[in-house]
């Protein structure tokens, strides 16, 4: 590790080079790991909605029926891209989940109609669903 640094001391373009392969690797260790948890297929099964995010930037379904209340909503993430579905009136972040990852959150809605959409940079024009909201009978 010395012998390192003593090379790192002779040139600028060495420690630059050097900084630019660390910051590589970590990156790269970083996007290794642990993908992050995920819900059964049981609780994505249970859930009163389910919507997935495709790797083309696009939802699986593009209007959703529910009455109001407590809706449950899983989000199933295809194999490349990270998702999070929120309801843009309200701005609950209802559930997020990384590739080939899933998650279910709950929101609680009156009757009406809402947007949900995903906010991850880049995802938000082409990533917009309307989820309306039926009263109890």
């Amino acid at each position: 590790m010395v012998a390192v640094f003593r090379v790192l001391r002779r040139s600028r373009g060495a420690q630059r080079g050097m900084v630019a392969v660390l910051l590589a690797t970590w990156l790269l260790a970083a996007c290794a790991g642990d993908p992050g948890p995920s819900v059964s297929p049981e609780e994505v099964a249970g859930a009163d909605l389910v919507v997935v995010g495709r790797d083309n930037l696009q939802w699986d379904v593009e209007e959703l029926r529910a009455t109001e209340g407590e809706i449950s909503i899983a989000l199933v993430c295809e194999d490349a891209v990270n998702h999070n579905l929120v309801i843009e009136e309200t701005g609950d972040e209802v559930a997020v989940c990384s590739p080939g990852r899933s998650d279910v959150g709950t929101v609680t809605l009156e009757p009406g109609s809402y947007t949900y959409v995903c906010t991850v940079p880049g995802h938000e024009r082409t990533m917009r669903g309307t989820l309306t909201v039926d009263p109890a009978s």
